[in-house]
């Protein structure tokens, strides 16, 4: 059994790998359930939450249904334990305000997947952001789990450092492994896709591999037939972007290009030369073409051949360098140009091409530059 690992261009939300927010099963409670509880019991487990933990009355109570503990020893023994490992007092709060059940749970039970991270060569700070972006991978098992996941990972990636690095910044990675993450994979190699590309896949865009095989396979199909080659890693990007882009919101994109005029094949076009100019937003998309189109006068069709240009920023990109263009143009400096030749190149490039070389203008389009970039 063969499998990838992950990395993520912008760390996870605190909640968003908790996909049961009462997994009781996976915590080997020492507490009696709310069941048999008290009244009394309860009333304590509602003060101490308030009082301790920060949570709110309301909340409180509703989380004392569930559990319940007569003295303050063990959840202090809990959060005690989640402070040493390296947290702050109040990411420590911030952990078990997202999952409370942490509370009743035993350290020692805790403890081992602590020591695993650290043989695997993770330092204290890695292991805080793990917590800090999964805090239920304390709740995952050790053995059936986390241990695997990491494992066959590890058997993919050709270096540990960035095999640490991905699950650092997904360590949803290491659960549900053989539940998601394996079928995923193994799509993709009977789609005849590298295996460099996978794990690539797992380190920029790992939480695509935790779809349900359905859903991925259905988005496979779709990347499939609008003629992306598995060979090539557009395919993998196509993939990624597909997936995270509902049916909904798509169709509402293509809404915002047929009213620039595109046609279905220029949006099909446009998405294989570049995916991401499915990946803005409906106001950055509205914003590019207005500037290019109304105010810099190119056709809209520009934007099929050079769609890239929708992932670049417009404030420090876009509209910048276009107003030294209108400038230019404006005075015969330049001519027409296609819009990599002006907005592709590096900001060095860019300087000496537009601004340095113009003698005279030199200073004023300089001045006008830096002045849009504020």
């Amino acid at each position: 059994m063969s499998q990838i690992l992950i990395r993520i261009i912008s760390r996870p939300k605190l909640y968003s790998c908790i996909s049961n927010p009462w997994p009781w099963h996976s915590l080997r409670l020492s507490s009696t359930l709310s069941s048999s509880s008290s009244s009394r019991g309860n009333s304590f487990v509602v003060s101490y939450l308030v009082g301790t933990c920060g949570f709110s009355p309301e909340r409180a109570v509703y989380i004392s249904k569930r559990f319940s503990f007569e003295t303050s020893d063990k959840p202090d023994a809990v959060i005690s334990f989640i402070k040493n490992i390296g947290l702050s007092q109040t990411t420590t709060l911030r952990v078990i305000q997202s999952l409370p059940q942490l509370l009743v749970a035993n350290p020692k039970t805790l403890q081992p997947k602590i020591d695993f991270f650290k043989s695997k060569g993770f330092s204290s700070s890695d292991i805080c952001r793990i917590i800090e972006g999964c805090p239920s991978i304390l709740t995952r098992s050790l053995q059936n789990e986390i241990a695997p996941s990491f494992d066959c990972f590890d058997a993919m990636f050709q270096s540990r450092h960035k095999l640490i690095k991905a699950a650092t910044g997904y360590s949803a990675m290491l659960y549900d492994f053989a539940r998601y993450t394996e079928p995923n994979i193994k799509l993709l190699r009977e789609e005849g896709v590298a295996e460099s590309h996978i794990v690539r896949l797992i380190e920029y865009y790992p939480n695509q591999l935790k779809n349900s095989p359905k859903k991925f396979k259905e988005v496979l199909q779709e990347v499939k037939d609008m003629k992306f080659d598995p060979l090539t890693f557009q395919f993998i990007v196509a993939i990624h972007v597909k997936a995270k882009t509902g049916k909904s919101t798509w169709e509402r994109k293509e809404g915002i290009y047929r009213k620039w005029g595109w046609t279905d094949a220029d949006i099909i076009r446009a998405f294989r030369r570049c995916p991401w100019c499915f990946a803005s937003s409906d106001n950055k998309i509205e914003a590019v073409m207005d500037f290019l189109v109304n105010q810099l006068g190119y056709a809209s069709s520009s934007v099929v051949k050079y769609p890239l240009i929708l992932s670049m920023s417009l404030k420090r990109r876009i509209i910048p360098r276009g107003s030294v263009f209108l400038v230019l143009q404006s005075k015969g400096l330049v001519r027409k140009l296609g819009l990599a030749s002006v907005f592709r190149i590096n900001e060095k490039t860019f300087l000496s091409k537009f601004i340095l070389c113009q003698k005279k203008e030199a200073d004023e389009l300089f001045k006008l530059y830096k002045s849009k970039l504020a």
